[in-house]
């Protein structure tokens, strides 16, 4: 959209829902003026879902699945995920941290921390965004300092003694200088129950901080510096076993399970480690340290400049432990990475007639990684050592120009090219005879972006585009082999408004994907035992295609009471794809790929007399069958369809200087799988509850 569209639009009287400026486009405009499938988080919804990290946006927007992985972060949008969380890999999903990128799938767990929003934009964003973005983006928009003396402090504490602190202070200097502080501590003892085990289960032990300093030198002319630091601790990641879950029979030594057969055992069976883990040991000390810079200033009203820099070091301390192969096994995991990232962008002035945006990007990421995968008796005696060195390296030129044809439609076109390039060193490759593997990649691309919309009414907009996103190729862990980079050709269209007087806000669109070159990731034993000569192989397996419908809303019939839901398909199946030679999934569903979600919440206020308010809020979940695959097996995990609900109230004083909240989530007790390793599974929460209470000043 225009610039200069917001201010010329005429205002849509009465009723309660307020727009919602964003910066998906990398400029501000509104969001239901922003044409692209789009979800937007408010600070306070976040709070209320008692979002703490990535995975808590899963329940929040359609068509999304987050989940982790031994401790890594795994995003699915639309049903395209990337499933490497190793050093070579890189996710599908461009994560951002106020415009800044970050690239490691451990980082992207710290901890959400005093966000004014969170954008999740559905779809491959391949201009603004550009490199391994063929899933979408999440952008998360943390609030920054202001002119006024404030501050917060949010504590909670639930079952399975779960503890979180917050606490949030604004402090103006003087004219030119502001200070924002945040830090947060959180908790929780494990979900899963010991069965034989001794040593500790995966919990949470984390912690982080953050300090904004603002200056504001003329009223277009600021410098935003920040630093950041999280820590995620605790034990190690932890898997239950296969069976749990599944009948079958074993094979590759219990790495899989044979025409796996879904049993409902029950949620306390379920989240029992039920077989013997190594005595080893298990913890984890993930930090990740940033530094961000921002300069922005006006060009004699000609353009406006923005030059971001930031600085990730992350470090990675962890110990997992279970039994990966049939076999109790540890896997202990050191080493460090750090990114760089250079953008400046040119971009039209505010009420500019027309709307445009040009930049340049410089990636750097260099990592150093130790890990081992050591058996213990019963069992044959194994160590898998690995220790490679991965450099990585991008640049591109973006631009984006919107035109408006007319008081009521906007065109817009936008471009990028992008250069990868990545190296990487293993002396060892999962053995300590060698011969390890060098090898060197590089791939390069131009995307594009053509899109168009048009005003029905001064509140109602519908939009049509064709897009296309693309992901690096990298190279496997045990051979140096190459893989080709993935791309998608999306088409997509949607309408978005405000009705009934301001009361009734919609969002909905269609969409398909021509998916090429998929890039697949699976654990492959190569040698003559079933933990001989493993790794993780990424392979271009297949094409695929995939298409759905979104609709999303939030409906106010009166001042007191608020509808929110939301529905979702994704139709994903493979084309001619053999996973290996016996086995032919051509036509098959794609993994991480529900045929359908949707939510339904209500909200309803009571007031009192003398001001104090109480919110009611009941929500809930359906969320459809999906697969976990090892292509190398051939073996497909069904999780068959969910419901998850949630029950809360919120008590807030007359002066909203204090509030109380008591909550219940995931009422049915359902326990999910989350993600899928050598013999077992990663599984999501159970049934929580707890209490939460805040000041603010």
């Amino acid at each position: 959209m225009a610039a200069g569209a917001a201010a010329q639009e005429t205002p849509v009287p009465e009723g309660p829902i307020q727009e919602v400026i964003v910066t998906a486009q990398k400029t501000a405009q509104p969001a239901s003026k922003t044409p692209l499938a789009l979800s937007v988080l408010g600070g306070d919804e976040l709070r209320q879902a008692g979002a703490t990290n990535a995975v808590a946006l899963a329940e929040l927007a359609p068509n999304v699945q987050i989940t982790t992985d031994t401790g890594m972060l795994q995003v699915a949008i639309r049903g395209v995920v990337s499933l490497d969380t190793t050093e070579k890999g890189d996710s599908s999903t461009a994560f951002n941290v106020d415009g800044a990128y970050v690239g490691r799938s451990e980082a992207q767990l710290g901890s959400f921390l005093d966000l004014e929003r969170v954008e999740v934009l559905r779809g491959p964003q391949g201009t603004l965004y550009g490199r391994n973005a063929t899933a979408g983006a999440i952008n998360l928009i943390t609030n920054k300092p202001t002119g006024k003396l404030e501050g917060r402090v949010d504590v909670e504490i639930g079952d399975y003694n779960a503890r979180h602190v917050e606490g949030v202070i604004n402090i103006p200097v003087n004219a030119t200088l502001s200070l924002r502080a945040a830090a947060a501590k959180i908790s929780r003892d494990t979900y899963l129950k010991r069965g034989p085990n001794t040593i500790g289960l995966d919990d949470r032990d984390d912690n982080a901080a953050r300090l904004h300093a603002l200056f504001t030198f003329a009223p277009a002319t600021s410098w935003l510096l920040t630093a950041e630091r999280s820590r995620n601790g605790g034990n190690g990641a932890s898997s239950v076993p296969l069976a749990n879950f599944f009948s079958g029979t074993p094979i590759l030594g219990g790495n899989n399970l044979a025409n796996p057969v879904y049993v409902d055992r029950g949620a306390t069976a379920q989240a029992t480690a039920a077989a013997r883990f190594a005595d080893a040991g298990s913890y984890r000390n993930n930090t990740a340290t940033s530094l961000r810079s921002e300069f922005k200033t006006g060009l004699g009203g000609v353009a406006d400049l923005t030059y971001q820099f930031a600085r990730l070091h992350a470090q990675v301390e962890q110990l997992n432990n279970g039994t990966y192969f049939g076999f109790p096994m540890y896997n202990p995991i050191s080493g460090e990475s750090t990114q760089r990232t250079h953008e400046v962008r040119l971009g039209a002035p505010a009420g500019a007639a027309l709307n445009w945006v040009a930049g340049v990007y410089h990636f750097t990421e260099d990592i150093f990684r130790a890990s081992t995968y050591n058996t213990v008796t019963p069992g044959p005696l194994i160590s898998l050592p690995f220790s490679p060195t991965i450099a990585s390296r991008s640049k591109a030129a973006f631009g984006q120009l919107t035109w408006r044809a007319g008081d009521r439609l906007r065109l817009t076109v936008g471009a990028r090219t992008t250069r990868d390039e990545k190296s990487g060193h293993d002396p060892l490759s999962g053995s300590l005879a060698g011969p390890g593997y060098s090898a060197h990649v590089e791939s390069a691309k131009s995307n594009f972006r053509l899109a168009a919309d048009y005003d029905l009414a001064p509140a109602v907009m519908v939009y049509g585009s064709v897009s296309t996103g693309y992901k690096a190729g990298g190279f496997n862990d045990t051979s140096g082999s190459p893989y080709k980079p993935e791309n998608i050709t999306s088409i997509e269209a949607g309408i978005k408004g405000r009705f009934l007087r301001n009361r009734l806000r919609l969002s909905a669109a269609a969409f398909h994907y021509d998916y090429k070159d998929m890039q697949l990731t699976s654990v492959v034993c190569t040698g003559a035992s079933a933990t001989d000569g493993c790794g993780v192989l990424t392979t271009n397996a297949s094409n695929a295609g995939i298409k759905g419908v979104e609709l999303e809303g939030s409906w106010h019939p009166t001042p007191d009471d608020r509808i929110n839901f939301s529905v979702a398909t994704a139709d994903g199946k493979f084309k001619a794809y053999r996973p290996n030679a016996t086995d032919d999934w051509s036509g098959q569903r794609i993994d991480r790929a529900p045929a359908y979600n949707a939510t339904l919440g209500y909200v309803h206020t009571f007031a009192f007399d003398g001001g104090a308010t109480l919110q009611a809020r009941i929500g809930t979940r359906l969320n459809g069958a999906y697969f976990l695959s090892d292509p190398s097996a051939g073996v497909r995990y069904r999780q068959p369809s969910y419901r998850k609900s949630d029950i809360g109230a919120t008590w807030t004083a007359p002066s909203q200087a204090y509030h109380v909240q008591a909550y219940v989530r995931n009422l049915e007790n359902a326990i999910t799988l989350d993600s899928l390793v050598p013999g077992g599974f990663g599984i999501g929460a159970p049934r929580t509850y707890g209490l939460r209470a805040g000041m603010q000043f």
